[in-house]
């Protein structure tokens, strides 16, 4: 990592510091989103989150950006509480919100996403939740929504509600023309939402670092300063890992040691219920957390094209690496030559895909049914290939 990157991420995470370490408002929109950040993110929440929440009240909530901040917090929230915001609701559902003027609360992100948290948090009534994704439809149908990220919002909201509708809306998103402030917005929902309407959490963090590099971003809030310290800590761990490794090597050693961390989760602490692998599935969501300790960009399970005569799907994709993981499991029924044979149709089927160079085949074999795995990663490794094939038999031998 050079010294210029190494000193921009080092003035973002001192900066948020300073920001989040300040007296705020527990919670309003902005705290209540960079919470849910934190929360979905897996990093630790501010000092501050650890407090009580402010007190409200029925008539408060009957305000959205109320409704908005205590929908992120729902999780936080006591009983009381929980039944005064969805009176606030109903409240919401008997006034005009598309007016004339175009000055509803749906042209507000964070207060669209809060009121959707809620609507999922608080376990809303149905014909609520039905009523706000009709609203937000609507919304989005009708052009009440100008900007890109309001209308991005908007379809988020509907897909966590799992409405079914208005999901592609916010798909055109130009990254150059966003101000700052909507790039960090639109970065804080991509990393609580994990949406395909928008580029991966790396390619939006390096449009972030490159105006960082450009000229100090301004924090205005607890929700930029959350973001800014999420994007700097990505950004140095992920330069951490690409200096340390080759990240073919480094994902081969990762799956070498695989064993070691199912063993471990078969041994877990208080007496809790063991993490067992019971088939092939389980090794893919494992190996899925694997990767996305290292990696921001894992896609699952793409489409891959059509390979004599049938098509299918791959295990996890990472377009910046260009690198595919395909895992299998070994059981009755599929051993070692069985295993060979696949996986060497799977090298022809990926080997027509142009944005591949690497295939790491991992196969993991817990009860040792691979009686000669050095041959099994020889074999494949040399099939003839375009790619570059790497093999994985683990544990190797038993």
């Amino acid at each position: 990592m050079t010294e210029i990157v190494t000193s921009a991420t080092a003035q973002m995470l001192a900066a948020s510091s300073r920001v989040l370490s300040a007296s705020q408002t527990w919670p309003d929109p902005a705290t209540g989103f960079a919470f849910m950040t934190c929360t979905l993110s897996g990093v630790d929440v501010p000092a501050f989150m650890s407090e009580p929440l402010r007190q409200t009240s029925a008539l408060s909530l009957r305000r959205t950006p109320e409704l908005a901040a205590y929908g992120f917090a729902a999780s936080r929230c006591d009983e009381r509480t929980r039944s005064e915001w969805l009176d606030g609701l109903a409240h919401l559902r008997g006034r005009e919100i598309l007016t004339a003027d175009r000055q509803s609360f749906v042209s507000s992100p964070l207060e669209v996403l809060g009121i959707a948290s809620g609507i999922v948090g608080f376990e809303c009534p149905q014909e609520n939740r039905a009523w706000y994704a009709e609203t937000l439809g609507r919304a989005i149908l009708e052009g009440h929504l100008s900007g890109a990220v309001s209308r991005l919002a908007a379809s988020v909201a509907l897909e966590q509600m799992k409405s079914g509708s208005g999901a592609a809306a916010g798909a055109q998103i130009d990254l150059a023309a966003l101000r700052t402030p909507d790039l960090i917005t639109v970065i804080a929902i991509q990393l609580c939402y994990q949406t395909d309407a928008l580029p991966s959490v790396g390619t939006l963090a390096e449009a972030l670092l490159r105006r960082c590099l450009e000229s100090p971003v301004p924090i205005n809030d607890a929700l930029e300063a959350v973001v800014l310290s999420v994007v700097a800590r990505r950004i140095a761990e992920r330069a951490a890992v690409t200096e340390a490794a080759d990240p073919v090597e480094y994902i081969v050693n990762l799956c070498r040691r695989f064993p070691l961390f199912a063993r471990q989760m078969q041994s877990r602490q208080r007496s809790r219920a063991p993490m067992t692998i019971e088939d092939e599935y389980d090794v893919q969501d494992m190996l899925h957390a694997i990767l996305r300790l290292s990696f921001d960009d894992v896609r699952a399970e793409e489409h891959t094209p059509s390979y004599a005569s049938n098509s299918s799907r791959l295990d996890f994709y990472l377009p910046p690496q260009r690198i595919v993981v395909e895992a299998k499991m070994t059981r009755k029924g599929l051993g070692q030559r069985k295993v060979v044979d696949e996986l060497l149709i799977d090298v022809g089927r990926y080997g027509s895909m142009p944005k591949v160079d690497t295939l790491i085949c991992v196969i993991y074999d817990p009860l040792g049914e691979c009686r000669n795995p050095a041959a099994i990663e020889n074999d494949i490794e040399n099939s003839g290939s375009r790619l570059k094939v790497r093999v994985v038999v683990c544990p190797r031998g038993m």
